[in-house]
């Protein structure tokens, strides 16, 4: 099995999103969907759980893993963003669904 939190630190990293990684439980991070917010987004409004390798955004529609991470910040499909997060072979789409 794939590793959801590795992943999520890939795509955080990539995105330049700040977090705490020794924080355990929801924290608070600024939204990588810059499109989906009209001023950016000035204050955090996006809430990240490292341990759960989850991120929801109470500002926009961003709710899920990495891969629904790199399919709102790049408007892609679940395959592309699978792509660009390396691609690995047995992670499945029905898998990652929330």
């Amino acid at each position: 099995m794939t590793d959801k939190i590795g992943l999520m630190l890939d795509a955080l990293i990539h995105y330049d999103v700040d977090y705490n990684l020794g924080r355990a439980g929801w924290q608070g991070v600024r939204c990588p969907v810059e499109w989906a917010h009209v001023n950016a987004d000035q204050n955090p409004s996006a809430r990240l759980n490292l341990t759960l390798g989850l991120i929801k955004c109470l500002g926009c529609e961003l709710n899920g893993d990495a891969y629904s991470l790199v399919m709102a910040v790049d408007n892609v499909t679940f395959l592309e963003a699978k792509e660009k997060l390396g691609n690995p072979e047995s992670i499945q789409e029905s898998d990652w669904l929330i």
